[in-house]
């Protein structure tokens, strides 16, 4: 598993943290001779990537008595030529309800947009050939990815 936990570097009303689980794909990475330590798995367009999401609130009252508050959670599952071709876009429409500022919600999308392309080589050929139109027999595999943010109130 590799994972990652981000803070804006202005002072910050939100932190989060992203992680690619690997375990159902085992195998698979396996055959294909993948060393995670160095290597990202490379996408197929039809690959599909499952995104958890946790949206919690956390708050220290009077008392100093800290509370950590589910405010969303969900399953999003999107394959990778549209998040290839959408990022940004597909990012903030999953989470354009939460209460973050428009720019915070901006730059949030920008940073896991980044990390998602860190974790996984998209292909840019590939994903303009005609295998990103849905022809070919290719096998599509599925990634799970956790998102984790922290809203501060």
């Amino acid at each position: 598993m590799i994972s990652s936990f981000s803070a804006p570097s202005e002072p910050a009303q939100y932190y989060y943290g992203l992680s690619a689980q690997y375990k159902e794909q085992y195998e698979y990475l396996q055959s294909m001779n993948y060393n995670l330590e160095v290597q990202r798995p490379k996408l197929k367009p039809a690959d599909r990537l499952v995104f958890h999401i946790n949206v919690l609130s956390y708050s220290v009252d009077s008392n100093s008595v800290t509370r950590l508050n589910t405010l969303f959670h969900d399953y999003q599952e999107v394959s990778s030529k549209r998040f290839f071709q959408e990022d940004q876009e597909w990012i903030r429409s999953i989470l354009f309800h939460q209460d973050f500022p428009s720019e915070s919600l901006e730059q949030l999308a920008q940073r896991l947009v980044l990390e998602v392309h860190e974790l996984f080589d998209f292909n840019e050929k590939l994903f303009g050939s005609n295998l990103a139109s849905g022809v070919g027999t290719s096998i599509a595999h599925q990634f799970t990815l956790h998102l984790t943010i922290v809203v501060e109130i």
